[in-house]
């Protein structure tokens, strides 16, 4: 069943000076519910964009975004989002706290918001670390507690703006193999963007590549057809690899001859 639609769509952006400038242009994109799907590109191709365009913090300014069929005029909590940095958790509140803080403002009771919260607080494996501020945690705990935070409102989808891109090595292999865990788990839809094509594999049912911007759309699409654990020594794994880095080296090499005109 179709979860997500973008069809013909495009974003323009006005600057001060009253000039324009397109961040996406025809992108078209459909997607099932229950789906992993990665969004790769070079920087500035919009990848960013299109992610705020189905949190529904942006409108399109062509063509039709649609959830579950219904047009997307804003933010919705059917729609959760993780970003990248820690910033968006609340200093003063606790891990838990932070948890709940979106149960709260649905007026979800009291006792029923801390047992959805731990609930999620224990599938991320923060179990013990619920009292904690979070300066008291780790930047990998830290991005716990956002995940957590989105799933405890029980989204539809799952947006997320390259939430490991800060991590250590280690500590990002092993958030990796948690989402995977979770989403498997929960199977809710997940829309990752990311610009490293280790991760999209380790973690997408699907990878799309997206062109240079400005005016970025949808290059390819690929569905990751590899069940079980995915290992680097897999040459499946290996002949995904070099088919998106093509793809991406082609679209890094038209940024790089833009930026230089």
């Amino acid at each position: 069943m179709t979860l997500i639609l973008l069809s013909g769509i495009s974003k323009v952006f006005r600057s001060r000076t009253g000039g324009t400038w397109t961040a996406i242009a025809e992108f078209n994109l459909r997607l099932d519910a229950g789906e992993f799907y990665c969004l790769l590109g070079p920087s500035g191709c919009g990848k960013t964009t299109v992610l705020g365009m189905l949190a529904g913090f942006t409108a399109p300014s062509t063509g039709r975004l649609e959830v579950a069929g219904q047009p997307v005029r804003g933010a919705s909590r059917e729609r959760g989002v993780v970003f990248q940095g820690d910033d968006s958790l609340y200093p003063w509140l606790t891990a838990i706290e932070n948890i709940e803080f979106g149960l709260r403002l649905n007026g979800i009771p009291r006792r029923e918001r801390r047992a959805r919260a731990m609930h999620y607080l224990q599938m991320v494996g923060l179990t013990g670390q619920e009292a904690k501020h979070p300066t008291e945690l780790s930047g990998g705990m830290k991005q716990r507690v956002q995940i957590a935070r989105a799933l405890a409102n029980e989204p539809q989808i799952l947006l997320m703006d390259e939430p490991f891109g800060a991590l250590d090595a280690q500590t990002r292999a092993t958030m990796q193999s948690e989402l995977r865990r979770i989403w498997q788990e929960t199977q809710t839809t997940v829309v990752f963007i990311t610009h490293d094509i280790d991760e999209a594999i380790i973690l997408g049912t699907r990878v799309g590549v997206m062109t240079a911007g400005p005016g970025g759309r949808l290059k390819d699409d690929l569905t990751i057809d590899m069940a079980g654990e995915r290992l680097r020594t897999d040459p499946r794994y290996t002949a995904f690899y070099a088919r998106i880095h093509g793809l991406l080296r082609d679209e890094v090499a038209r940024a790089s001859q833009r930026s230089a005109a």
